[in-house]
């Protein structure tokens, strides 16, 4: 069979989007409509804001998809396919600056299908939870994928004091998400990482804790070749990059973390080591393990919340003692009870240098702000206005590119856009 274009398949996650949404539509939908139709529950007995957690939304994914009480059922027991989805769109309107000279090298203003997504979760049978998310960045040009694709293995000691989880899954703090964040604008810190792998997590009075070993999935080094056909024409140049040290996929990369919730506050702190996810590597000691130890506080009096977070990175890049340290803070405020919310972000890069080092820049600071407010014409429906500005080295400025990466553009956007979820 001929394979699909890749225009093609937003369009056809479109139609099943809108398939799993007349699947039995609940009253009130919820950010994963199927739980809705499951159980019965409106979207805050979760969500504070879709696609936003709350305590008990954290507490119901991390058993599993469980309620309080409840073991889950066989998946041909429940009465509504489980099946839900997410489309975001918006306009941007977007401005880059040379950082030094200021001077507008760019503008652009384009209506973009920013991104869709597919989601299976529940319950597979009593006490084993799953989910399933394929995702695509339409306006980054990404590939329809599987994002997410776990079991777990629930009460292996009783009520889930330890749970066992394996497959593709997010390493993160469920109130500090990629996934979770109102913005169209990603985190410049690095909160959110994907791994593939087991996890042991579970809940104990306050405490969530975590514990995982996942593949170091590194590119492996490629042979390369240069050719410059005679007359002219195209010139393919690939750059060789032979490695002195084992980059292959193993499971040698480990984290742990554990939050404290106190009066509805809540305390996290993490550990990571890996040798993925580190920027500009060299292709000599980029086998150095890439080590971060992050805290974050999310502190809450209706109707406000701020969230706080410090990540320290060392070793990045390859590059022996470069550190980077990320200090992010950002306040949501509730104007119109489950309808309006403001939130603002700011977010400062730092990258130390190192004496001597090839890759390191000799500015590597850079900041990132962003203006949101949320409108929810329903539960599952909200409108969006945006903006945002990237400034200095060392941060996605260039298409706001995931943390980490580096670029020596300043960029400012508007946004307006819409997320629906089915």
């Amino acid at each position: 069979m001929e394979r699909m274009n890749r225009t093609s398949i937003p369009l056809v996650a479109s139609v099943l989007i809108i398939m799993s949404s007349l699947w039995g539509w609940p009253e009130e939908a919820s950010a994963i409509p199927s739980f809705s139709r499951l159980h019965g529950l409106p979207c805050h007995e979760c969500h504070s804001a879709f696609p936003r957690l709350n305590p008990f939304g954290m507490q119901f994914k991390q058993r599993g998809f469980r309620l309080p009480g409840q073991e889950g059922t066989f998946i041909w027991e429940q009465k509504a396919f489980p099946i839900s989805g997410v489309a975001l769109a918006r306009l941007r309107i977007s401005h880059r600056d040379n950082p030094v000279t200021e001077a507008r090298t760019r503008s652009r203003s384009r209506f973009e299908l920013d991104e869709v997504e597919l989601m299976i979760a529940g319950t597979v049978a009593p006490k084993v939870g799953y989910f399933v998310e394929f995702e695509q960045e339409v306006a980054d040009g990404g590939a329809f994928s599987a994002d997410q694709a776990w079991v777990q293995f629930s009460d292996l000691l009783p009520q889930s004091l330890l749970n066992l989880r394996g497959g593709i899954m997010l390493n993160e703090f469920y109130y500090l998400s990629q996934k979770r964040r109102l913005t169209f604008q990603r985190y410049l810190s690095p909160v959110t990482f994907n791994v593939t792998g087991v996890e042991l997590n579970g809940t104990w009075r306050h405490l969530r804790y975590a514990a995982g070993i996942v593949n170091d999935e590194r590119n492996s080094p490629s042979a390369t070749t240069t050719t410059a056909p005679a007359g002219g024409g195209a010139v393919t140049t690939t750059i060789n990059n032979p490695a002195t040290v084992n980059l292959q996929n193993r499971l040698q990369g480990y984290y742990a973390w554990v939050t404290y919730t106190f009066a509805d506050q809540i305390l996290g702190v993490r550990y990571i080591n890996t040798k993925s996810n580190s920027d500009n590597p060299s292709p000599v000691i980029d086998g150095r393990n890439r080590q971060q130890l992050d805290v974050t506080l999310d502190l809450y009096y209706a109707p406000f919340e701020l969230l706080l977070g410090y990540f320290h990175n060392w070793d990045i890049g390859g590059v022996n003692h470069q550190q980077r340290r990320n200090y992010l803070v950002e306040g949501i405020v509730e104007l119109l009870p489950q309808k309006l919310f403001v939130d603002g972000r700011f977010e400062l890069q730092d990258t130390a240098p190192v004496a001597g080092s090839p890759n390191n820049p000799s500015t590597a600071n850079g900041t990132q702000l962003s203006v949101h407010a949320s409108y929810y014409l329903y539960p599952n429906i909200r409108l969006v206005a945006e903006f945002d500005k990237v400034s200095g080295e060392g941060t996605g400025i260039f298409a706001f590119a995931d943390p980490n990466s580096s670029a020596t553009n300043s960029e400012e956007r508007y946004l307006l856009g819409f997320q629906i979820g089915l």
